[in-house]
């Protein structure tokens, strides 16, 4: 078993564990709102704090330790979370209730064609490909992205064109097929 020596007396990883885990689970949650999301952060926090244990200097200050790994988990789980636009439906749900049962369908369509155009960007030309991956996955302009990429806003327009052409061409080609 792995000990960490306190001011009283050796801790085990296990009573570590229990000694803190529901003040890890609060913190998780306060950073994240999210009950799953907070557990995640729990699981991740006392697997690095295991994995590090060693880097610990004073084990007096074990509980600062792990509530300093435990905002960073969870701060790093909205992060990546947000990067995958991952949102549950119960947690749409539990925000803005839907109203109907065309509403549920209409956003999953639209989170599938999206996720569909950004598979597809990746098969465009590169000028093209950065062009369209600001304009669909960052939402900007056409003038924030000319700024962005040094370019006039004229060239963004055409490669934003040429781009929705062939992105059509590409769907298309995939329904007929």
């Amino acid at each position: 078993m792995d000990t960490l020596n306190t001011s009283s007396s050796p801790l085990n990883f296990e009573e570590m564990y229990e000694r803190f885990h529901r003040l890890i689970y609060h913190i998780a949650y306060n950073v994240t709102k999210d009950v799953h999301l907070s557990e995640d952060a729990v699981q991740e926090t006392f697997m690095k704090a295991y994995i590090k244990i060693d880097t610990l200097k004073d084990p007096t200050k074990i509980k600062t330790w792990l509530t300093a790994i435990a905002k960073c988990t969870a701060i790093d789980l909205i992060r990546q979370r947000s990067k995958r636009n991952e949102i549950c439906i119960e947690e749409q749900e539990e925000w803005h209730p839907i109203e109907d049962h065309h509403s549920l369908e209409d956003e999953i369509n639209a989170r599938f064609l999206r996720s569909s155009i950004q598979e597809h960007i990746t098969h465009l030309p590169l000028t093209q490909q950065e062009v369209m991956t600001l304009k669909v996955t960052e939402d900007l302009s056409d003038s924030e992205i000319a700024t962005k990429l040094n370019l006039s806003p004229s060239t963004v327009k055409t490669r934003s064109h040429r781009a929705r052409k062939h992105l059509y061409s590409m769907v298309q080609t995939k329904i007929s097929a």
